[in-house]
């Protein structure tokens, strides 16, 4: 699945799976453009990218504000020339049902979690259609085919990422740009860590988890990376509007 010769960019790269996605694009050849919003895990990925030969640079972007989206892509045509991919990983999260939800907090959470999806690609699109085509890959969630506590703004927003995924994939299929989800499942990572350990028990919360899942286990940001990989690569050349569910199993019952 080689990536040589074109340039990615990947917001919330500086953590997670958005690191791990960063790092596996540019392991496969991609040049790669590191977003989010704060700078120094931006820079630790980008020395990660470095150090094992690959080429990145940093743009801080908060993709809910559109003179930054903006920003982040003129950058990026101004360092590499062009924009082949699009990986919109950004994301933020809260558990509280919707009772116990403010406006505020929702209106914060869709503006990262969809407008930003909605603003990257509203900007990378021309970029794309000019060079002949592209790839978008939005990562959706698990929470956007089913339901669970406590998460009803996030599982709104990641069922919005879904069908703007689709809509977007039929208004563009046109320019040769193809736009796919993919809907990752409980991947441990150090987010998901803090989140287990603030319930007093994270050992006994991690079981649940697995227990839940049919393989028994956890992800891992690596495994999300793959699949990002596969989605942004002439791997998936028939693929467009479709959702790759990476969950373990969890939404098979």
């Amino acid at each position: 699945m080689t990536m040589d010769g074109r340039c990615a960019v990947v917001s919330g790269a500086g953590s997670g799976i958005g690191r791990a996605i960063a790092l596996r694009l540019a392991s496969a050849g991609a040049k790669v453009v590191v977003a989010g919003d704060k700078a120094g895990p931006l820079e630790e990925t980008v020395g990660l990218v470095a150090a094992d030969g690959g080429e990145a640079f940093a743009v801080r972007c908060d993709v809910s504000r559109e003179d930054d989206v903006i920003a982040l892509m003129d950058r990026t045509v101004e360092r590499f020339g062009r924009l082949d991919v699009l990986v919109n990983n950004a994301g933020v999260e809260f558990a509280k049902r919707v009772e116990d939800t403010t406006s505020e907090e929702w209106d914060w959470l869709m503006d990262v979690n969809l407008k930003g999806v909605f603003l990257c690609a509203k900007h990378a699109l021309p970029v794309m259609r000019g060079a002949g085509g592209g790839v978008i890959v939005n990562i959706a969630s698990e929470l956007a085919l089913v339901g669970s506590e406590a998460v009803a703004a996030y599982s709104a927003s990641k069922a919005g990422v879904l069908q703007l995924t689709r809509a977007l994939a039929v208004d563009h299929a046109g320019d040769g740009v193809r736009v796919n989800a993919l809907s990752p499942g409980v991947i441990l990572t150090a987010l998901l860590q803090t989140a287990l350990d603030s319930t007093g028990d994270p050992d006994k919360r991690r079981r649940e988890f697995e227990e839940r899942t049919l393989l028994g286990r956890l992800g891992t940001p690596e495994e999300a990376a793959e699949a990002a990989l596969f989605l942004a690569s002439d791997q998936s050349s028939y693929m467009t509007g479709g959702n790759l569910v990476l969950d373990g199993g969890w939404t098979a019952h």
